[in-house]
Parts: C-alpha cells; structure tokens; sequence
C-alpha cells in the first residue's frame, strides 16, 4: 500500500469523524442547555474549546473576570451587564475587590444587559465558561453559531459535542418559542418541557385547578348570594423553535371547565374551547434590528398594571443600543369581552432591555352599541433596586379622550417599595392613586380609567403572585386611594408566606365602584370605603408544581349603608408537563 493510498484513508476518515461530530451538532436545538469553555475574542464573540450537553440546571452560570461599570454599581462579565442585590450571597469574596477578580457568578438570565446574580464565588486559574440554555444555533461553513443566553458562541468544526448519554435523553428546558427583546414570562404561561416531536417542534402542556368561594359580597348577612366556583383548565402548545431563517412560533389551545354554585340560582356548568397565544415570529428578517410577530399574542408586564391581555394583530420590535421600542396594531377577533372585539388598539411601549425604565402610549378606538369612546393612555414607569437592598416601583400615567360628546381625562399614579431585611423577611409600603370625579352631566368626565388591559398582578417578594390592591375588592384604580402595608416571610427557596393591609378611599364620594367584585354600591356620602388583609401562601416544591392559598377579609366603612364583613378563599394547584 503505496503512501498516498495511506494519507486518502486517513483523510476519509478525518472527514467521516468531522461529519459524525457536525451531524451530533444538529441534534441541538434550542432549549438544551451546554457548558462551553473558552475565550471571549475581541469581537465579543466566545470561541469555544471545549462544549458539553447538560441538563437544564436551577442557575445559569458565568466563570471569568469581573469588571466594574463606572457609576452604575453593575459589573460587566462575558459581555453580561451583573446586577446586584440583597439576594446576592458571597462565597469568599468581598464587592470591595469584585473589580478585576477571577470569579463564578449563578444566577438569571433576565434579557441582554441583566444577568441577576445569585451567588458569586472566588475562581481560580483556568478557561472562561458559560453554562446556559442554548437560544439559537445555525450551521456555518467552519462549525456552528450559537446563542447561549445572549452570548454569541461560535464552536469551529474540529471541536466535539461531549455528551455523557444520548443527546436524544437530554431534557430541554421551557423557552419562548420566540427570544423576543425584554421578553418576561408570567407565571400563568410558564409551561413545562413537554415532549419533543422533532428537532424544532415540541408539544407542551399547562393544567390548573382552581376553587373561590366568595362569601357575603353584598356586605348584609341576613342575604344569603354566596357563590362557590370550581374550574379546570388545560392549556397545549405546539412550539416552533427558531430555525436557520429566524422563523418561529406557536400554537395553543385552551379547554375550559367552570361549574358555578350560587344562592337562589340553579347551578351553571360551562365548557369552553379556545384559541390561546398563536403566532409567527420573523427575528429580524431585513437585518435592521427589527423583528415582527403577528397573530395571537400575549401582551404581558411584571406588574400588569399597563396591561396583561391577549390581542389579535401584529407587532414590530425595534432594537437600539440597550432599548427596545414595541409598535403594535390589534383588536379582538374573538373570545373576548364585545366591547374589545369592537376597539383597535395602537401601542407604542418603549423599555430598555432589562425592563426597568419605560414610556408608553397606548390609543383605543371603540364603536359599540351606538356609542363612540376614543381613549390614549400616556405612561411613565420606573422599576428596580433604588434605594439599594429595596424593589420599588412608580407608575404614572394620564388618560384623556371622548366618549361621545363627553370629555374624558384624568390622572393615576402607583409608587411602592419592597425591602429586604434579610433572605427571608420583608416589608412593603405603597400607595395608589386614581383621580376621581363626583360632577355629572356637565360634559366632562374627570375619573381616571386604567388602560382596560390591566390585571393589577404582582408579587412583593414572596414566590406567589397576587392581586396587590386586594384579592377580595379587586377594584380597578379610578376615583380611588388605596393604601397597602404588607409583610412577608420565605420558609424556603420556593415558599412564601405574605400578609397584605389595604385602606381604601374614594377620591371624590360616588355612588359605585368602578370594576369592583364587591355587590353593593356605596352611599355616595362618604369616600372612606374600608380596609381588607390578605393572606396569600405560594409554594413551588418543584418545577413543575404550583400551589397556591389566598384568603381574604373585607370590612366595610362608612361609605356603605350595610357594613357586614365579606370572605373570600381561593385555592389554586397548577402542574406543567
């Protein structure tokens, strides 16, 4: 065998090992999640040595040296901006010598510009790592791009996919079908791994189980209008991940199961079938910075304040240097209140990445049943940890417009903070305000009106979200003051306990509260309405598991002629697969 014939095997099989390594490769799809080891190039672009599949862990991870960023008390990391706070515990390390020190920093990926850091450990000698889920992957001529959080990798031919079992085992991890800019997930539409049906479509499931009783709404004992409901929902999703085109989306369906038993009334069983959040997503299709979604999609914040509420149309995401500017045109098509099916809507949300700062106008066009209202909502919003070791929040926003011949207009502002005392106590403080307006028939209209998209669904530091102006009342901030003081307890990692106080007056005495659950109208002589405490226990034992305790208490103040107390309770079990 002559030296030539020798060095063509050697190369076919140089070529056969390269192959079966690339084609291991295309077994990764967005969702896994890998350890990368490394350098960080000039570019900004991580080189990988070494890349190894992993199971989806509690923390991503980032091994390298950190670097201060002058005024902002951030480090910079990997090209990750690290943001910290009282949840940040140091292993071996003091902030003081955090600049220029070798460290391994776990936490959250919260978008590009905001890694939340949870633990960080002094680190000795060694290659630079990411740990994290992978968020895109495209073949090149010498290897693959990846995306891991929002690190750009590149992994060149000759380097091997380590993996310790098939890559087919490995689980992958919940991701948006899309990696919208700032994108943040409630609770609600946070769905398990599901299975997967091929590389880049996968079926996931949401179930939930939830009972409320409310007792005494209409505040006078001596009436019995209790009302108890039972329902059931299960939520599946097909999910396109992003391919080679930046193409993705999803489809889901909702079957819902509401058996209602009230005082004086036959009971009520409903069945109901749904579209849920469906639609097609094109990542910056004309290399621009803009991308588009268009269909069914879920327009969601961390407080719903502004809004959290699916609508039919299309979105465009335009992002630049650190912020990201949302223009959306949509309506109602179908399964939602008549008046949302008869309004265009006409947002225009402007954030940075990390969602903390944001300006916002939304418009509302609505014809329906021979009446006329025009609305636009201008916002401000400021969220985040000031002053350091607190979680504080301002909202402010002004409405203004017509209905019919009435002129509408008014003010609302929600300012709160939430501090820390140590891993597991904390304290709140806030208070709401929306303008009221007692005049009637002089053409105006001097009532603030939130958006019609809210949901007033936050958390203050525990693990469970809840209504923050009251699980009973439920009011929607117009013509209102609401005074909150909470307190709350961590028994664990993935449990909390929170106590909630609301005092509640009305701005301008009125004869109705504006989208209250409570039965009875007030008098219309006084403002002072009352005070409620909420106990809400939250408890997330596993992934997969939610379980949630809400009990409520109202009592009324003088604004009301009958001032018996009112209960409420609601238990609440959520499981995605």
């Amino acid at each position: 065998m002559n030296g030539s014939r020798i060095l063509g095997m050697i190369l076919a099989m140089l070529v056969w090992v390269a192959d079966a390594q690339a084609s291991e490769l295309d077994s990764v799809i967005p969702g896994h999640w890998v350890e990368v080891r490394g350098q960080l190039d000039k570019k900004g672009v991580f080189q990988a040595q070494r890349i190894e599949l992993q199971e989806p862990q509690a923390y991503d991870t980032l091994i390298g040296t950190a670097h201060a960023l002058s005024g902002s008390g951030d480090y910079r990391l990997l090209g990750q901006t690290i943001q910290l706070s009282q949840k940040t515990r140091l292993n071996k390390v003091s902030i003081g010598r955090l600049n220029g020190l070798r460290v391994k920093i776990e936490g959250h990926y919260r978008g590009p510009k905001r890694f939340s850091a949870r633990k960080i450990s002094n680190r000795g000698p060694g290659r630079e790592r990411i740990i994290g889920a992978v968020r895109r992957i495209r073949r090149t001529p010498d290897g693959y791009d990846l995306v891991v959080m929002n690190n750009p990798v590149h992994v060149s031919a000759g380097v091997p996919l380590l993996h310790a079992k098939p890559v087919e085992e490995f689980a992958v991890s919940t991701l948006d079908s899309t990696v919208l800019p700032g994108s943040q997930i409630s609770e609600e539409d946070q769905f398990g791994e599901g299975v997967r049906i091929s590389n880049r479509i996968r079926f996931t499931t949401l179930a939930e189980l939830r009972y409320k009783g409310e007792t005494n709404y209409d505040l006078y004992d001596p009436r019995k209008l209790d009302r108890k409901d039972s329902s059931g929902l299960i939520r599946g999703r097909l999910v396109l991940a992003p391919g080679d085109r930046g193409v993705s989306g999803q489809f889901e369906y909702r079957l819902t199961h509401l058996r209602r038993i009230q005082d004086h009334y036959p009971r009520q069983d409903v069945n109901h079938g749904i579209i849920g959040e469906s639609f097609i997503y094109l990542d910056d299709p004309l290399k621009a910075n803009v991308s588009i979604q268009a269909g069914r999609m879920d327009f969601d914040e961390s407080r719903e304040w502004v809004y959290d509420q699916n609508l039919d149309g299309v979105k465009a995401y335009w992002t630049v240097k650190g912020w990201v500017a949302e223009l959306s045109a949509t309506t109602t098509l179908s399964d939602g209140k008549k008046r949302d099916e008869h309004t265009n809507n006409y947002i225009l949300y402007v954030t940075d990445i990390g969602r903390r700062f944001a300006a916002y106008v939304i418009h509302r066009d609505m014809d329906f049943m021979h009446q006329r209202q025009k609305t636009t909502h201008l916002g401000l919003r400021a969220l985040g940890a000031w002053p350091s070791g607190f979680d504080s929040w301002l909202e402010i926003a002004h409405m203004f417009g017509k209905r019919d011949a009435t002129d509408l207009a008014g003010w609302g502002f929600d300012i709160g903070t939430t501090a820390h005392f140590s891993r597991r106590f904390y304290a709140t403080l806030g208070w709401a305000f929306g303008q009221g307006d007692a005049r009637t028939g002089d053409g105006s209209d001097g009532n603030f009106r939130q958006t019609g998209f809210q949901d007033n669904n936050g958390k203050f530091g525990g693990v469970a979200s809840f209504r923050y102006y009251g699980e009973l009342m439920d009011p929607e901030l117009a013509n209102l003051h609401v005074g909150t003081l909470g307190l709350g307890y961590r028994f664990t990692k993935r449990g909390s306990i929170d106590l909630v106080g609301h005092y509640y007056r009305q701005d301008k005495a009125a004869r109705r509260i504006i989208n209250s659950d409570l039965q009875q109208k007030p008098s219309g002589r006084d403002p002072e309405l009352g005070w409620e405490v909420d106990a809400i226990l939250g408890w997330r034992p596993v992934r997969a598991w939610d379980f949630e305790i809400d009990i409520a208490w109202f009592r009324p103040g003088k604004a009301f002629l009958r001032r018996d107390d009112a209960w409420m309770t609601k238990l609440q079990l959520r499981y995605r697969y």
